[in-house]
């Protein structure tokens, strides 16, 4: 740790008149090695002086911040698609999801979407569970945090923007190659101005007409991914890809209160109906972990073609386990079942309902999935879920991004609530497996080695992963207990 102005007064670049506290502030500090470090302060600095040394930490924050966020994977829950530029995007992975649905509903993708009528709007409906589950990795422009950007990199948007010369694309007129002349979106990014332009062939419905019309008088929020085609010193051009208006909480509330019944709690906030996938204005709060340990439960839809059993769901979540968490701070027991809704379903309650309920008591914890999104998993009756017990709050977060970015059936979790009624039954699964460290235990109890036996392939299976260091067998001696316990009372019932 090197700081910029010498921590006393007789130190390398030393200033005496600044304050103790900044010296020792974070914009105050750089990390270098041994060898960097003594030769910045050789001859007290006067090699390095201060101006440097802040213009060499501003580059590198910089690079580290492009870095960061063009390692994220592109996802978004869109309230309408308004424009899909089929020939470029179906060349990414993943496109071929939208050809498939051309084909489908029997929509020419070589001809403008307002020309093939209803089609249109059946591909739009569809083609947004198509993006919430994207995941190309694209640099997010982020106008908080502006970062360099290069001709040829896949960027991702979401922004209040102003349209320009939405009148050509009313008549489908072709475009110029001109961003004076032609349609195209824009807002300020730091000192420059993002121009997105876009051909009105891929405009989805009228109403994206609409909408652009509105946004050349008032900003309108759109969000999309789009490849840049040119940087200059006041502007970044950037060809669209895809782009629409992402979900926000005000119209997510006005469909999900239509679903609700008298047994709903009261007092939903905009807050829940809003998570990690939808607009970057609408997303969910961030509230501050902690390292105590929790319980928490992660929710998969299990009509996705990438469940394929039980198996499936657990590779994927011991696979973000050991990646999230560090090998010293493991120590969290796991189970799986499927949701059993039914138990409040036949009691009149809806799948919105169960949904509110659920997340309205854990809304002051963590959560990474909205009510609409819980109730349309319900409501489908294939919910699995996989119950984390122990795991510290603080790798939630990683752990949620990890599943979001690696695995398509991830739909989100929230943190369970000791003695809320709701969440013990809903989610009264067996802690099948114990993660201690770089080893896994294969948990069992008195009732599984007097019925059917251990099934010895499950510690194979598990051996032959590479995952972990160890696999063995692990008595879960308060189940064993309960085992008893509950055949004592049969046999004393019997007699």
């Amino acid at each position: 740790m090197v700081h910029i102005v010498a921590r006393n007064d007789q130190g390398p670049r030393a200033n005496p008149e600044m304050p103790v506290g900044q010296r020792n502030a974070v914009d105050n500090l750089m990390f270098l090695c041994p060898s960097c470090h003594s030769k910045i302060d050789k001859n007290s600095g006067l090699g390095y002086p201060v101006e440097e040394l802040l213009n060499v930490k501003e580059r590198h924050e910089s690079w580290t911040r492009m870095l960061r966020q063009a390692g994220s994977a592109w996802n978004i829950r869109y309230h309408h698609v308004d424009f899909v530029n089929l020939p470029r995007i179906t060349m990414l992975p993943g496109g071929e999801e939208l050809l498939r649905i051309c084909k489908q509903i029997e929509l020419d993708p070589e001809r403008a979407f307002r020309s093939q009528g209803a089609k249109a709007g059946a591909f739009v409906n569809r083609a947004r569970a198509v993006f919430e589950n994207w995941g190309e990795r694209a640099l997010d422009l982020d106008p908080s945090t502006p970062a360099p950007v290069k001709p040829g990199m896949v960027v991702s948007f979401d922004s209040p923007m102003r349209a320009r010369n939405i009148k050509r694309a009313r008549h489908l007129t072709r475009i110029s190659g001109s961003i004076k002349r032609d349609p195209h979106l824009r807002f300020a990014y730091g000192e420059r101005t993002v121009t997105i332009r876009f051909d009105p062939v891929g405009l989805t419905t009228m109403t994206s007409l609409t909408t652009l019309g509105m946004a050349e008088k008032e900003e309108v929020i759109y969000a999309g991914l789009g490849t840049v085609v040119a940087v200059t010193e006041d502007q970044i051009q950037i060809s669209a890809m895809v782009f629409g208006q992402p979900e926000n909480g005000v119209n997510n509330l006005v469909y999900f209160m239509s679903e609700l019944s008298s047994r709903s709690p009261r007092n939903l906030d905009l807050d829940l109906m809003v998570d990690a996938r939808s607009g970057r204005g609408a997303q969910m709060r961030t509230k501050n972990m902690q390292r105590e340990s929790v319980d928490a439960v992660l929710y998969f839809d299990e009509l996705n073609e990438y469940v394929l059993g039980p198996e499936s769901l657990q590779r994927a979540t011991f696979s973000a386990v050991l990646k999230a968490i560090p090998e010293y701070r493991r120590e969290l027991r796991i189970g799986l079942a499927a949701m059993t809704e039914g138990v409040l379903t036949g009691q009149g309650y809806t799948p919105a309902d169960i949904a509110a309920h659920l997340l309205y008591a854990a809304k002051e914890y963590w959560t990474s999935i909205s009510a609409p999104r819980l109730a349309d998993l319900i409501s489908r009756r294939e919910v699995a879920y996989v119950i984390l017990r122990g795991v510290e709050e603080q790798y939630l977060d990683d752990l949620d991004d990890i599943l979001t970015e690696e695995f398509k059936p991830y739909s989100g979790g929230l943190q369970i609530i000791d003695g809320n009624p709701y969440h013990e039954r809903l989610h009264d699964c067996i802690d099948g497996f114990r993660i201690s460290g770089a080893d896994l235990r294969v948990l069992y109890s008195a009732r599984d080695v007097y019925g059917e036996g251990l099934d010895e392939s499950t510690i194979e299976k598990w051996s032959d992963s590479g995952l972990f260091s160890s696999v063995t067998w692990e008595e879960d001696e308060a189940r064993s207990r309960a085992d008893e316990e509950q055949a004592r009372k049969l046999l004393e019932g019997f007699f």
